[in-house]
C-alpha cells in the first residue's frame, strides 16, 4: 500500500510538471505571452560585434530559429494577427514542411558602409557557414522586407540600424536543432563566429 501511495504522488508530481512546461491552449492553438516570448527569443539569440581598434566593423546577431522558436513564433503570430485556428494550421505546416529541407536563422546585420550590408545580393562580399554535427553548410539569405515594428516584435534583438534577413542552410532542422552550431559571417572586411550551445 506504502508503494501504491508513492508511486501515486511520484505520478501526480510528474503530471503536474508536464502540465506547467506546456503552453496553454486556446482554440487550438497553443498561447504564449509577450514577455515569455522575448525571454525565448532572448534565450535563442547570440550576438557578436567587431571592431577594428575604435572602429565598428560588423554587429551581428542570429536567432535561432529551432523547432521551440517556430511553434512560439507561431503562437505569437496567432495572438497578433488574431488567427483563425486553421490559420494557425496552415502556417504550421508550411513551417514544417520548410523544416525537413532547411535550418532557418533571422539575421540582424550591421556595418557601417551600406554597400557592406548586402548579405541577399549573389555578389555579397560575404558567406554565411553552419558547423553542426561535424558537417559545413553554406548559406542563403533572403531580406525581410516588412516594416521595422513587425520585425522587431518578432525578433526582439532586432534594431533600427540593422538590416533583417532569414538565414537558410540547407540541412533538415531535426537534424540541426538541440545541437551545438557556429555560425561562421566571412569576407573581405573580417570574420565573426556565433556559437550556440
Amino acid at each position: 500500500m506504502k508503494n501504491f501511495i508513492k508511486n501515486l504522488i511520484l505520478l501526480s508530481f510528474l503530471l503536474l510538471s508536464a502540465c506547467a512546461t506546456q503552453l496553454p491552449v486556446a482554440n487550438g492553438i497553443k498561447e504564449i505571452s509577450t514577455s515569455d516570448y522575448a525571454s525565448l527569443a532572448q534565450s535563442k539569440t547570440e550576438k557578436v560585434e567587431v571592431y577594428s581598434g575604435l572602429y565598428n566593423q560588423l554587429t551581428v546577431s542570429a536567432t535561432r530559429m529551432d523547432g521551440e522558436m517556430t511553434e512560439a513564433f507561431l503562437s505569437h503570430s496567432a495572438r497578433l494577427l488574431q488567427w483563425t485556428t486553421a490559420q494557425h494550421q496552415t502556417e504550421r505546416a508550411k513551417l514544417i514542411s520548410q523544416g525537413t529541407e532547411k535550418t532557418d536563422f533571422f539575421i540582424s546585420f550591421y556595418t557601417p558602409e551600406r554597400k557592406h550590408n548586402d548579405l541577399s545580393s549573389s555578389k555579397s562580399i560575404w558567406k554565411i557557414y553552419l558547423d553542426v554535427n561535424g558537417q559545413r553548410y553554406e548559406g542563403k539569405a533572403v531580406k525581410i522586407k516588412s516594416q521595422l515594428t513587425e520585425v522587431e516584435t518578432m525578433y526582439p534583438a532586432h534594431n533600427r540600424w540593422s538590416t533583417p534577413y532569414t538565414v537558410s542552410f540547407p540541412v533538415a532542422s531535426a537534424i540541426a536543432d538541440g545541437k551545438p552550431a557556429v555560425i561562421t559571417f566571412t569576407g573581405t572586411l573580417t570574420s565573426a563566429q556565433l556559437k550556440f550551445k
